[in-house]
């Protein structure tokens, strides 16, 4: 197995749980808002941490690509926690996998990036997988959805401009610390129009905001890293799509703990679940070995 892969399906199984930890977020806050720009402010101000560790590089004439995936990466994310809030979670969160669609046009677009057939065969297996994920839906919640549309083709935006930093030779933690910090700033107006005057955050949301940086921060070093090791958007993201299958389990995980606010899952949302993620499995595993 590269290298890559690997350190890509860990960065999907750490954030498999901050995804679905974010529907409790929105019990916690005192108003629903906050939770959408908060998150993203945990997450931004946790990784000022690692600026001591970082060697930066001369940022001259990468502005665009700085502030593409930054900007890119905010309006996804608010985008994502707004449909986890309107849907489900283990619902919401495979359909990310949607950004293997986007992301193969742009990438070859954009990155001068093609494959076999199989490569793109194992990315609409882990689509139709993420499908069954889904409980095999097609009338979920409509804004749900558009949601997420929107979610990721940002996200697959996003991909394409961090591609091109690593490939201009940025380092894998000042690019993680560029993307969080400067999503946050560019959605500090944002914040301040929407909120109004409702910014208090009280002591148990402070608590989960803690605990869904660390792990958004955590889970985007390994993502970084697989980025900067494999240089290419596509196979990434079709390894990604673990972070699916990986929710999927995390729910049924948590729901068992007995955690407050969180979904359940019924024995056949299970069962078309565990369908799904086979399916995903084979698919992803057969991307991999095609692309040996």
């Amino acid at each position: 197995m590269q290298t890559y892969v690997a350190v890509a399906l860990l960065a999907a199984f750490i954030h498999s749980f901050s995804s679905v930890y974010s529907k409790r977020l929105y019990l916690l806050a005192s108003h629903p808002a906050q939770v959408a720009f908060y998150s993203l402010f945990s997450t931004g101000l946790l990784s000022l941490l690692l600026l001591l560790l970082i060697d930066f590089s001369n940022p001259t004439g990468a502005w665009l690509d700085l502030l593409g995936a930054g900007g890119c990466f905010a309006l996804g994310d608010v985008a994502l926690l707004i449909a986890i809030r309107v849907g489900d979670a283990s619902f919401v969160v495979p359909l990310i996998g949607l950004k293997i669609f986007f992301i193969a046009g742009l990438s070859a677009l954009f990155l001068a990036e093609t494959y076999g057939p199989l490569v793109y065969a194992g990315g609409i297996g882990a689509m139709v997988g993420m499908f069954l994920l889904g409980d095999g839906r097609l009338n979920g919640n409509p804004r749900a959805l558009a949601l997420m549309l929107f979610t990721t083709f940002c996200y697959a935006l996003t991909d394409i401009f961090l591609v091109r930093l690593f490939r201009a030779g940025f380092g894998t933690l000042e690019v993680m610390v560029y993307l969080f910090v400067v999503s946050a700033l560019l959605l500090v107006p944002f914040a301040a129009r929407t909120l109004k005057g409702r910014y208090r955050v009280n002591r148990r949301f402070a608590g989960g905001l803690l605990m869904y940086g660390a792990v958004q921060l955590l889970g985007g070093v390994f993502l970084m890293l697989s980025f900067a090791l494999a240089k290419v958007a596509t196979m990434v993201n079709i390894v990604q799509s673990a972070r699916g299958l990986f929710a999927v389990g995390v729910v049924w995980l948590i729901t068992r703990v007995g955690l407050e606010g969180m979904e359940r899952l019924s024995r056949r949302q299970y069962v078309m679940r565990a369908c799904g993620a086979a399916l995903m499995t084979l698919s992803i595993t057969a991307a991999i070995v095609a692309n040996r």
